[in-house]
């Protein structure tokens, strides 16, 4: 799957239990930002919760934990 460095980045944050602004704040990103590029990998992954993204990235590997 072809992610972004940025998305990706933000993917491991979600996956550390991250919210949308507790992400923004550390990466310097507006809050809209932040839950377009999580918007973009749900779609990517085809999954419609961060408890099935987070389970998604980590059984195929785009995240290590």
């Amino acid at each position: 799957m072809n992610i972004s460095r940025s998305r990706r980045e933000i993917l491991m944050l979600i996956c550390k239990g991250l919210s949308n602004a507790e992400i923004s704040d550390l990466l310097h990103l507006s809050q809209r930002t932040v839950e377009r590029h999580r918007a973009s990998l749900l779609a990517k992954t085809n999954t419609h919760n961060s408890i099935a993204m987070v389970l998604y990235a980590i059984k195929h590997g785009l995240v290590e934990i």
